[in-house]
């Protein structure tokens, strides 16, 4: 029988009780280890560059950030882990930005836990496939973004990575992340009151 590697997972939730029980569960089920499970954002690129997680499990509401600017921060990196948003929040509007942030699947946390077992090993191994975008949602979330952005938005919305989009608009990466950001906290702005993204997240 061929070898069959362990999916590695980091959960980053701040509530304690869940936090501990995802990383009992996810360590528990076949076929899955947990390399870490943190409370917060601090110094989390590092942290993923030194698990080397396959997965991040990611809570959206994380005190003073939020999951959306953080999932698409982590998706900045070299070689970036999938990215599964497990949230209370998650729901059929939550889709279009978390499109647009690259999450690789979202999950309610009212979802049994097989469906985020499932959603975990499909990210993990590759064979996910974001689902479509309802186009009325597409046109409410477009009404939200600057005209100046709209191009930005639809090629995230599409999948296409921030080097790639830089090419296709003469633009620089840096640019690119700035606007993905302002695109994302202008779009979350009606769900949850929190700050603005932080500038040195596009840097």
């Amino acid at each position: 029988m061929a070898f069959v590697p362990l999916l590695r997972l980091l959960v980053v939730d701040d509530h304690p009780a869940l936090r501990a029980g995802l990383e009992k569960l996810l360590d528990a089920e076949p076929g899955i280890t947990c390399v870490g499970a943190v409370s917060g954002i601090d110094a989390l690129p590092e942290l993923v560059e030194r698990t080397e997680p396959d997965v991040v499990v990611l809570d959206y509401a994380l005190g003073k950030y939020d999951g959306l600017t953080t999932c698409f921060r982590i998706k900045q990196l070299p070689d970036p882990p999938a990215v599964v948003l497990y949230s209370a929040y998650a729901d059929r509007v939550f889709a279009v930005p978390a499109a647009m942030a690259q999450a690789d699947a979202t999950v309610a946390k009212s979802a049994p836990v097989s469906e985020l077992l499932a959603a975990v090993r499909r990210v993990g191994w590759g064979a996910a496939q974001r689902p479509p975008v309802d186009p009325e949602l597409m046109e409410a979330a477009s009404a939200r973004v600057l005209v100046e952005d709209l191009p930005v938005a639809g090629m995230l919305l599409g999948g296409k990575p921030v080097s790639e989009i830089a090419d296709l608009l003469g633009l620089s990466d840096i640019e690119v992340r700035g606007r993905a950001l302002r695109i994302i906290g202008r779009l979350q702005a009606g769900r949850r009151r929190g700050r603005e993204p932080d500038a040195d997240l596009v840097a």
